[in-house]
């Protein structure tokens, strides 16, 4: 059961794990301007993100196969819904961020975070 608990999260991570090598350096990154930075705080900020969905997703199927396998116990059914409860909160709180920087960059002029390509 373990290992396919692990095959499920490896499928999960399989695409995060393609698109590592996106863009590949063309030497040493030196950074020269402001949007500079807040372009490689916004790249942090989305691996961040990926890896907090990736995670999330992993514990709610963790969560899933206790409360599958809990047999009548209660203690294990509390630990599931707790666990999915946490993973649920986990998601929210990750996309009212993503959301609230969108609205701060929204709200100042010249903020825009370009997207490196």
């Amino acid at each position: 059961m373990k290992k396919k608990i692990l095959a499920s999260a490896v499928s999960i991570l399989i695409p995060f794990l393609a698109m590592a090598q996106q863009n590949p350096p063309t030497g040493n990154t030196v950074v020269t301007s402001f949007s500079d930075v807040k372009n490689i705080i916004t790249t942090v900020g989305d691996w961040m993100f990926g890896i907090l969905i990736a995670l999330a997703a992993v514990f709610i199927m963790y969560a899933a196969f206790l409360y599958l396998t809990a047999a009548g116990d209660e203690e294990k059914l509390k630990q599931a819904k707790n666990i999915i409860v946490y993973a649920i909160v986990a998601i929210v709180v990750g996309v009212l961020a993503r959301g609230m920087v969108v609205i701060v960059q929204n709200l100042i002029p010249g903020a825009n975070v370009q997207q490196p390509t």
